[in-house]
């Protein structure tokens, strides 16, 4: 009898030991399922950081690329309004002191403002091609007739 006791003891033993095994398990499972999902998450806010970074990288060089534009317009606004005030035959000494500007930087205006110049001027280069091609097809022609009379 006794050793019944004893394997109906082990038996309760047992089960208890595999009923506490078992809740081990599962809360084990639990907590890696937590974790699983924790680590999903973990992944997309990752994600989203990187989307919102470039998208910002996007909207600043925009920003940039049009605040340039307007930076570029606005200096030459400025050097042609230089360039108007020295057509006024002013010293660009004078133009410094009136704008409070270097005097150097009057200098860099001025070829901007000298380069609308030849056009009122009709320069060379702005002649139609067709003056400078005549030009060069009668130089061709005369030292053809050379060529023609040297033979």
């Amino acid at each position: 009898m006794a050793e019944n006791r004893k394997s109906a003891t082990q038996a309760a033993a047992r089960k208890a030991a595999r009923e506490r095994a078992a809740e081990r398990a599962a809360e084990f499972r639990r907590r890696q399922e937590q974790l699983e999902e924790l680590a999903a998450e973990y992944f997309v806010a990752v994600d989203a950081v990187d989307t919102i970074e470039a998208d910002a990288e996007e909207r600043i060089a925009a920003i940039r690329a049009e605040t340039e534009q307007k930076v570029q317009a606005s200096r030459a606004e400025a050097a042609g309004i230089v360039g108007r005030m020295l057509d006024t035959k002013v010293s660009r000494d004078e133009v410094a002191e009136r704008l409070g500007i270097p005097v150097r930087e009057v200098k860099r205006s001025k070829p901007k403002a000298a380069a609308a110049v030849p056009d009122t001027f009709g320069d060379v280069n702005d002649r139609p091609d067709g003056d400078a091609g005549e030009q060069r097809s009668s130089e061709n022609e005369q030292s053809g007739e050379h060529a023609a009379y040297a033979a």
